[in-house]
């Protein structure tokens, strides 16, 4: 799905502001840190639990966040949404509760997604050298293809290993691909870097990619 989230090559947002942190400090404010830690709890139940969540899923419900309060929203306000979303969505939760500010239920009772299944990873198509260009449409509510690369051709720099594909792996199933570092000319990509010889080197899995 190409949503609000894909900014790779979009201009008029104007400069990026720089933001002055004190390096010393994990957290700028306290409640960022609460939320990190409620995060990294529930997604490691989540997936203790086998309930069929992925990171990939997650990923998912950021993108389906508005496009005025993506832009908006920094990075952990936007996975407070998140979070409230995967709650929802879990059986966790329901909006009532958060609108009152609090539990319903001490009980908390998992809605079950079907369950993963594994598939034995694909045989290497490409071989470092292979031209290939990027596939124009992902067909899925989910991918990892920028819209940037896609109908632009590159060159397979290596062979990176099997990864699940994040497109099935956001519905809740496990599919096993081979991954590939694909190179690239930035001529290729910008119009004004016709005079470049700079590269990208992009992770792809191979089911994005088609022999030239």
């Amino acid at each position: 799905m190409d949503t609000i989230h894909d900014l790779g090559g979009r201009q008029g947002f104007g400069p990026i502001l720089h933001q002055f942190d004190d390096d010393d400090v994990m957290f700028p404010e306290e409640w960022k840190a609460r939320l990190w830690a409620i995060a990294m709890m529930s997604m490691s139940k989540l997936s203790k639990e086998e309930t069929g969540w992925t990171l990939d899923w997650y990923r998912h419900v950021l993108e389906r966040l508005p496009p005025d309060l993506y832009l908006r929203f920094d990075y952990f306000e936007k996975w407070t949404l998140a979070m409230m979303v995967t709650a929802i969505d879990e059986g966790i939760a329901d909006v009532q509760e958060f609108v009152d500010g609090h539990a319903g239920s001490a009980q908390m009772q998992l809605q079950h997604m079907p369950p993963q299944t594994e598939s034995a990873a694909t045989f290497d198509s490409f071989k470092p050298g292979d031209r290939v260009v990027a596939k124009r449409d992902s067909g899925s509510m989910h991918t990892r293809l920028p819209s940037y690369v896609r109908g632009r051709r590159g060159i397979v720099e290596s062979v990176t290993g099997p990864q699940p594909l994040p497109d099935r792996s956001a519905t809740g199933r496990i599919s096993i691909e081979q991954t590939y570092a694909v190179r690239f000319d930035m001529k290729e990509l910008w119009p004004e870097a016709a005079l470049s010889r700079d590269v990208l080197l992009i992770d792809m899995w191979e089911s994005y990619l088609d022999p030239v």
